[in-house]
């Protein structure tokens, strides 16, 4: 990613934190209509889920600037999702549930150059967790 993508993910950043407890329900909300068998893995502690899902979203965010950083993040994402079978076409459903939330979250402070950036930042990261030709 060039250096003004990630500068409008980062500081886009700060409005979707603001509603992060709107922004992960509307993750999962849009994971699960896609993907409904996924609901089946997150059986416990689904409060802990959500604020699992935003921690790990801050760490995203904040690892952009270093691509070496973003990659590792990557790379334990994948690692500790394949535990849980994620095939590749649910790591894409899964960027296209939370480019829905954002725009949910958002609305209209969400511009088209900050969605266009978030689009390729989650397209990166997905797709480096799926692997190789997913």
């Amino acid at each position: 990613m060039d250096v003004p993508s990630i500068q409008l993910v980062q500081n886009s950043f700060s409005k979707a934190f603001a509603r992060k407890a709107e922004l992960a329900d509307r993750f999962y909300h849009h994971l699960f209509q896609v993907v409904p068998e996924a609901r089946g893995l997150f059986q416990k502690d689904f409060f802990h889920q959500k604020e699992m899902f935003t921690t790990m979203l801050t760490s995203t965010v904040r690892s952009m600037s270093d691509q070496k950083s973003f990659a590792d993040l990557g790379d334990r994402l994948a690692v500790s999702h394949a535990r849980f079978g994620v095939a590749p076409a649910q790591y894409h459903a899964a960027a296209n549930a939370l480019i829905a939330a954002l725009r949910d979250t958002l609305g209209d402070d969400l511009t088209r150059e900050e969605e266009a950036a978030w689009t390729q930042a989650i397209d990166t990261l997905t797709s480096q967790m799926a692997g190789p030709g997913a």
